[in-house]
């Protein structure tokens, strides 16, 4: 399996927990939990043009659920196939930049679909929770799906929960076909949902993935997944 490090492709984006590929509208729902991985809070669809699609993502404050967000290419032509996604290279050049390009968004006041988000602490890299959204983009790249459900049934909460992190809230976005970090960054920032996982203030840290397997209708799957630490 290979993971980008840098910006590789271009084309889709899946929201936060909750929301699925597809669809041009977007929306969102907010609710808190008890559980140790947090409650889901928004999701909704957008497709886009030839940067991809993007879901409107969810993100939640509790701790029995998640947040997913998926994406769908526009321009995916691939067919598909099981072909295994090669080695990831050093991922850390990935972390530093995927970092850096969410801090960035963070650091100012964002509109997220007509509601102003304000600027939000920057946050930090867990390993935890790059191996979650690791899991994830390999599993949507070796099965040529995207959605914030596994293809063994599990939820962004459950995957979360089997790296051993505990959380008092999560939140996913998914997004596949964009060629790089640059591009699926300005997906999820126009999705609302996305935008709002990003720009949420009751997460701290995250981690994100992007693997490639050319032989998929989108070619590249990208997750990040942000959470609070209990």
């Amino acid at each position: 399996m290979k993971v980008l490090p840098l910006f590789v492709l271009s084309a889709l984006i899946l929201t936060g927990c909750g929301g699925s590929g597809g669809g041009s509208d977007s929306s969102g729902t907010t609710s808190t939990g008890t559980g140790n991985s947090g409650s889901a809070i928004n999701t909704g669809n957008n497709t886009g043009s030839n940067s991809g699609s993007t879901d409107s993502g969810s993100t939640d404050s509790g701790s029995t659920g998640g947040n997913t967000g998926t994406t769908t290419p526009d321009n995916g032509n691939n067919t598909g196939g099981t072909t295994e996604p090669t080695t990831p290279p050093d991922s850390t050049e990935f972390a530093d930049l995927m970092l850096y390009a969410v801090n960035q968004a963070r650091s100012q006041q964002q509109n997220c679909g007509g509601e102003i988000m304000p600027a939000v602490p920057a946050l930090t890299w867990d390993y935890d929770l790059e191996a979650a959204a690791y899991g994830h983009s390999s599993d949507m790249a070796n099965g040529n799906f995207m959605s914030h459900t596994g293809s063994d049934g599990s939820s962004p909460g459950d995957r979360i929960d089997a790296t051993g992190y505990v959380s008092s809230a999560w939140a996913e976005n998914v997004a596949a076909g964009q060629k790089d970090i640059d591009a699926v960054m300005a997906s999820w920032m126009a999705s609302p949902g996305h935008c709002k996982n990003i720009m949420s203030g009751n997460v701290t840290q995250m981690g994100s993935a992007a693997v490639e397997n050319p032989d998929t209708q989108y070619g590249i799957y990208w997750t990040q997944v942000f959470a609070r630490p209990r």
